[in-house]
C-alpha cells in the first residue's frame, strides 16, 4: 500500500467538498448535520485502513472456533 496515507487524504479532501456543495446547494443543512455526516465518513475511511484491516482479521481468528 503505497499510496496509503494519500489515497485517504484525498477521499476526506473530496468527501469534504462535496459536503460543502451540498451545504451551498440546499441552505437548511445544519452545520451539526453536517458535524456528523463528517465525523460519520472520517470512520468510514478509517475502517479501510491497513491497521483497522489487521484489527479486524485478529477479531475473527479470535472469534473462530478450532
Amino acid at each position: 500500500m503505497k499510496m496509503f496515507p494519500f489515497a485517504h487524504l484525498l477521499a476526506l479532501i473530496v468527501g469534504g467538498i462535496i459536503l460543502f456543495m451540498l451545504k451551498r446547494k440546499y441552505p437548511k443543512i445544519s452545520i451539526l448535520e453536517l458535524i456528523i455526516i463528517s465525523i460519520l465518513y472520517v470512520i468510514l475511511v478509517s475502517l479501510f485502513t491497513a491497521p483497522a484491516q489487521d484489527f479486524f482479521r485478529k477479531l475473527i481468528g479470535l472469534i473462530q472456533l478450532q
